[in-house]
């Protein structure tokens, strides 16, 4: 069934000279890059549209190898410019438009599903207002959305200008130069993301792989480890990271162990094996944290991180990540409450709570509102950061190669349009 509304902008799907070309957004939402793509444009069948996706990208076909670096599609061969948003118009009463995650890794065919991207959500509201899936009023708006991957449902606060008049520039954040236009997002209920729990294992501090870690699900599940115990200060460039290797196997060994302790599944719910978690560009997260240095600290700093994705160091801290550590901060006996200072205490009273963090690329500042009862019941119920974002390109990308099939269904679809 091809939706009423295939065209925005004048862009549709179409044949040029006999090849296809899909209409897409190339942006910018804090510090990831990604494509956000019209739902009703895309083929209903996985394989198809998973085929169509690899070619946007440049990544292999399945039963393709190559490490081209994505030279041949809109990815810049990092996992953070390897993402993919799906937007279309929401059925939910709580949520205006839905949001679906693939999230790609450079060289591989494998896509996750499982996962949403805080910063790329960021660029939604704009793309859904530009293609005519929400009408906003000038002021501040709201835009629900609701991530099909995860389950959880963010609402987003934007700046509208008058007809007219551009967007405000005025976001500044760490890892991205100049000013541009800011999205508040805020997370409801982000605790137990993807384990139903915001401490997976039931305990505030776990013994793994023989340290002393904390595993958190607020936005995303991620493990929480002291730097000092792996020899290094959270202060480190993710290079030097990077190329440690004796670090960085302890590392996955840490996150393979914690994945496990977690219990974590794929998007099918079928719990991830060792194998895949070792191979996971997604969950967990992982970082290592200690106190922040005198000039952080001067900047209202109230612990140093250092974040994986865990295959990398993040040369930033990404929003999620970001959330769930200044979840752990507050939440007593973890590894982060025990290092984060300045910091007022969780109380019966649901108040927010800001966290500012210190990362390779400035201060991220998380606001976290949370209660904690007598008997130590801890309720978080959301979670909110600002990222900028950016319009890189509008237009049609040609799919070269593409199979008969996907040809075929397209063939179909602009008839039918």
């Amino acid at each position: 069934m091809v939706s009423e509304k295939v065209h925005f902008l004048g862009m549709a799907p179409r044949f040029l000279s006999g090849v296809l070309e899909i209409p897409v957004y190339h942006m910018r939402g804090g510090t990831s890059t990604g494509i956000v793509l019209f739902k009703d444009h895309l083929p209903d069948g996985q394989a198809l549209r998973e085929e169509l996706i690899r070619h946007l990208m440049g990544v292999p076909q399945k039963g393709e190898v190559h490490g081209d670096r994505q030279i041949t599609g809109l990815g810049r061969g990092i996992p953070q410019s390897c993402k993919v948003f799906i937007v279309g118009r929401s059925d939910r009463d709580d949520a205006d438009i839905d949001s679906t995650l693939a999230q790609l890794a450079p060289g591989k065919a494998a896509i996750d599903w499982s996962v949403n991207c805080g910063n790329m959500s960021s660029t939604l509201p704009i793309f859904a207002q530009e293609i005519g899936l929400i009408s906003v009023q000038s002021g501040q708006s709201r835009v629900r959305i609701y991530n099909t991957n995860t389950g959880v449902v963010t609402h987003a606060l934007i700046d509208m200008p008058k007809p007219g008049q551009p967007m405000a520039t005025d976001a500044e954040i760490p890892g991205v130069m100049g000013k541009w236009p800011g999205v508040q997002l805020a997370l409801l209920k982000p605790a137990g993301s993807k384990t139903g729990a915001l401490l997976p294992t039931g305990n505030a501090m776990d013994v793994l792989n023989g340290l002393e870690v904390s595993c958190v699900d607020l936005a995303v599940p991620m493990v929480i480890a002291s730097a000092s115990d792996f020899g290094k200060t959270a202060q480190e460039d993710p290079a030097e990271l990077d190329a440690d290797k004796i670090f960085m196997e302890k590392m996955q060994d840490l996150w393979v162990a914690a994945g496990l302790a977690m219990k974590l599944k794929n998007a099918d719910g079928v719990t991830l094996k060792p194998e895949e978690l070792a191979a996971s560009e997604t969950i967990p997260k992982a970082c290592i944290i200690g106190h922040a240095n005198t000039h952080e600290s001067d900047r209202g700093a109230s612990l140093s991180v250092r974040y994986f994705t865990p295959q990398a160091c993040h040369k930033s801290l990404a929003v999620t990540g970001g959330a769930c550590l200044a979840a752990g901060c507050l939440i007593p006996g973890t590894v982060a409450n025990k290092i984060v200072h300045g910091v007022k205490p969780l109380t019966n009273d649901n108040s927010l709570h800001e966290i500012k963090m210190a990362n390779p690329a400035g201060i991220l500042k998380a606001t976290i509102e949370g209660s904690i009862s007598n008997d130590g019941t801890i309720n978080m119920p959301s979670a909110a950061y600002e990222r900028s974002t950016q319009i890189l390109l509008r237009g049609h990308t040609p799919i070269y190669g593409a199979s008969e099939a996907l040809n075929a269904h397209y063939a179909e679809f602009v008839k039918a349009a």
